[in-house]
């Protein structure tokens, strides 16, 4: 557990009820919380090479949660989440409850399935997203924001306003045709020599390459991407003027997706971006460095629970008879 992850009552007053709604699934919990100095994803790797524990639980935001996976990666056991962070953007995508006492009971009587995981240059893993341009740039102002340092909102305002469109090479690992997704290839397209290349050249503001549909503060930036099906989304946001972005993501955030002509999508396996530019790039909000960067995806290489489709629906706390249902055994995979 990440003892100061959201924004209301610190989560260590939680555990009461944590505990009390893990027992009541018949679920034994260990406690261990995160530390400055010690990386989730170490206390995960350990929880595995002990091979006693039948699942590792994360109570916490996105970013505990994508920490954690790292050290679950290609486990034998399940990764559950307890959403207690700010935005919870990874929960949101696998249609889990936001209720802490139903969360409980996906873990107690959930499935287990695979899902993707992102990795930028064999290195750097993530579970949302990873962006170049303009968004890199923001992401390390924006998590000072989220943490009480409103001064640097102006920076920011500033620092957006003198971004200017980069030039970038993509290079997919498909034809175009094959890759596009937005808008959908015409015919007059596909009968152009590009559309046969794997590779252009485009000026953009930012390019989103998303696991997920959801990133950052909640924005849906990628509304068609499926975290189990082996793909990325590749977003391109090309020839906007600052106050058409701040307008489009104002309406992400809200949960109101339009596409838009300016916006290019392409869903690979792998894809490199390059520049003359010296562009940074983030992976889940933490900057990696800068361009070259070549990004793919690992498929289904995280075991996670989910809600089971055929479990009627979670009761309430306050119900007195709430169903019988049997745990699913932690080894067990469920097909799609």
């Amino acid at each position: 557990m990440n003892p100061v992850s959201g924004t209301d009552e610190p989560n260590p007053l939680k555990l009461p009820d944590i505990f009390a709604a893990l027992e009541a699934e018949g679920i034994r919990a260990d406690l261990a919380f995160t530390k400055p100095d010690e990386s989730p994803a170490v206390i995960a790797q350990r929880v595995v090479e002990e091979g006693y524990y039948d699942m590792v639980i994360v109570g916490g935001g996105d970013g505990t949660v994508s920490e954690v996976a790292k050290g679950l990666l290609h486990a034998p056991i399940p990764l559950g989440i307890l959403p207690i962070g700010t935005y919870n953007n990874i929960a949101r995508t696998l249609n889990l409850p936001m209720d802490i006492f139903q969360a409980c009971q996906v873990l107690g009587r959930g499935q287990i399935k695979s899902i993707d995981v992102g990795k930028a240059n064999d290195e750097h893993f993530f579970l949302e997203a990873a962006g170049v341009g303009l968004d890199a740039t923001l992401f390390p102002l924006g998590e000072e924001i989220k943490g009480g340092r409103w001064g640097r909102m102006l920076q920011a305002f500033r620092l957006a306003m003198g971004y200017q469109p980069q030039s970038l090479k993509i290079e997919l690992d498909r034809p175009i045709a094959q890759a596009r997704t937005h808008p959908l290839p015409s015919p007059r397209f596909l009968r152009r020599k590009i559309a046969s290349r794997n590779e252009f050249q485009t000026k953009a503001l930012l390019v989103v390459i998303a696991n997920t549909p959801y990133y950052g503060a909640a924005f849906m930036v990628a509304p068609n991407a499926i975290v189990d099906d082996g793909l990325l989304t590749v977003t391109i946001y090309r020839q906007f003027s600052k106050w058409e972005l701040v307008r489009h993501f104002w309406s992400i955030s809200r949960g109101q997706y339009n596409y838009n002509p300016k916006i290019e999508t392409y869903q690979v396996a792998s894809v490199r971006l390059s520049s003359n530019a010296k562009l940074p790039v983030h992976t889940d909000g933490h900057q990696i460095g800068e361009v070259p960067v070549t990004l793919k995806v690992l498929k289904q290489a995280l075991k996670v629970v989910l809600p089971d489709v055929d479990t009627p629906t979670y009761q309430s706390q306050d119900d007195a008879n709430p169903p019988i249902v049997l745990p699913v055994e932690s080894e067990k995979e469920v097909d799609d």
